[in-house]
């Protein structure tokens, strides 16, 4: 089966109205679904559409949509409050080593060393991770 274009968009716009809402996710299952129709020889296009979303099983689009959304958002929370949490510890040594440093108190070069490597090692790395990932995601 050769799909048109008028086929592809019902397609597209069914998967929206079933509850997808990720534009990324909603592009796979189309693809999928496509490449299932084009295999059917013979059958007409609404019985071989039927017959694949039927094949994602009962609320399976939406099923798939939640665990791509748990596995996607998951790690990207924990990176988020990792990465809020040395950010906030780095910039504490950091100031905390200078008012030493300033006030010429022992432990100042150690907390300054400590400070400013886990801005640059950890807290710098994490963030730019994330905004490159962001600007990726568009």
């Amino acid at each position: 089966m050769e799909l048109t274009e008028q086929q592809i968009e019902f397609i597209r716009a069914d998967i929206r109205e079933k509850g997808v809402t990720l534009n990324s996710l909603a592009d796979d299952i189309v693809d999928h679904i496509c490449c299932f129709l084009e295999a059917h020889d013979g059958t007409e296009f609404k019985t071989a559409y039927e017959e694949a979303i039927r094949m994602f099983g009962e609320g399976g689009l939406i099923r798939i949509q939640e665990t791509t959304l748990s596995l996607t958002l998951k790690p990207t929370e924990n990176m988020k409050k990792t990465m809020y949490v040395t950010g906030f510890i780095a910039t504490c040594l950091t100031t905390t080593g200078l008012l030493f440093k300033i006030q010429h108190w022992q432990g100042a070069s150690v907390m300054l060393v400590l400070g400013i490597a886990l801005l640059n090692l950890a807290f710098l790395p994490m963030f730019f991770y994330d905004r490159y990932r962001k600007s990726v995601a568009g």
